[in-house]
């Protein structure tokens, strides 16, 4: 079976993201492996510094924001009847996405983009998806707005 790993990261875009990678799917036949990766392990340290959060606290919201969005972007695939998993990883989203691409030995990567113009266009050459986009081992599949495969 086609699968197609699908990376969110709780934004509005993310909903796109998944109704695009849907209506892919539908076409492929495909199975969707929901990803999700946060940098929490990077940011705990900063936050116990800077606000006095005790890291186990900053560990139980991490997980409760990340099963927050995959489950509500869960619902969306589970209603369009397609099979699928969820990941919750931790780390660089970039590296961890191509790493777990790697490990799974997935036939796609969809992303999202959001779309810059003039320097923003300059500072996005650090983006998740762009780095996503230069080490993939498979076909990246962008989504930067609506997208119809009709």
């Amino acid at each position: 079976m086609v699968e197609i790993l699908v990376a969110v990261d709780g934004s509005k875009n993310s909903e796109k993201i998944v109704a695009s990678s849907c209506e892919l799917a539908k076409k492929l036949s495909s199975k969707i492996i929901l990803i999700y990766v946060s940098k929490f392990p990077d940011l705990v340290g900063e936050y116990v510094e800077i606000g006095g959060t005790s890291p186990s606290k900053s560990a139980a919201q991490y997980v409760m924001a990340a099963e927050e969005v995959t489950s509500r972007l869960g619902e969306t695939i589970r209603a369009s009847e397609i099979p699928y998993e969820i990941l919750l990883e931790s780390g660089d989203p970039a590296e961890t996405i191509v790493s777990k691409a790697r490990e799974r030995k997935v036939d796609m990567i969809v992303v999202g983009l959001r779309r810059l113009h003039g320097v923003d266009k300059i500072r996005s050459l650090g983006s998740v998806s762009r780095k996503v986009i230069e080490t993939s081992p498979c076909p990246v599949f962008v989504v930067t707005g609506g997208v119809d495969f009709q």
